[in-house]
């Protein structure tokens, strides 16, 4: 979503003790290198993401709502009805519920459809076009999900949205320690 900064801070302090370099590309992408003694020798990646969907505001409505874009691949399904972070550039967070015509105000239209992600809408309570432009929110502004992990009832799991992204980090801040101060036939990189 463009907004992975604490996630890049996060791994850069588990990475630097236990690695010999630490590099940035372009994209925002964090790596860190284990160097071999070996002369050519060769290299081995483990990369993970951080990077998250979500939304960029397209308009602000006169009623205040926000029409948006989706940031990676969304189902639109999942995204009524759910809480969410609008970040602005100035760094404010502002929470956001998604909306869409509910399914009972369509029958007169045919019945019920599937919303479309242009079809929704998100609403942080604002009166007007005005007074949501008075908190800093512009066309271009960041909207992500707003939730956290859950651990079971059991006590035995944990779950969360983007699994993927979040073990991924982990997994690879777990390696560089487990490999620190060994000696490798390779060049490691670890990142994401």
């Amino acid at each position: 979503s463009g907004h992975e900064a604490p996630v890049r801070a996060y791994l850069r302090e588990k990475l630097t003790p236990h690695v010999d370099e630490v590099v940035t590309d372009g994209l925002g992408g964090i790596f860190g290198i284990k160097h071999s003694e070996a002369a050519d020798a060769p290299r081995v990646l483990v990369a993970s993401h951080m990077d998250e969907v979500g939304f960029m505001v397209s308009e602000i409505k006169p009623d205040g709502t926000f029409r948006v874009v989706e940031i990676g691949g969304w189902n639109p399904m999942v995204v009524s009805s759910q809480r969410f972070k609008l970040l602005t550039r100035d760094g404010h967070e502002i929470p956001v519920i998604s909306g869409s015509v509910p399914p009972h105000l369509t029958r007169e239209k045919g019945g019920p459809t599937m919303p479309a992600i242009a079809d929704i809408v998100f609403d942080g309570g604002f009166a007007d076009k005005a007074e949501a432009e008075s908190f800093g929110i512009r066309p271009g502004d960041t909207i992500v999900p707003d939730s956290s992990a859950i651990l079971t009832a059991n006590e035995k799991n944990i779950i969360s949205k983007a699994w993927d992204n979040r073990y991924g980090v982990l997994m690879v801040s777990e390696l560089a320690e487990a490999l620190s101060g060994q000696k490798l036939g390779n060049e490691l990189y670890l990142g994401s």
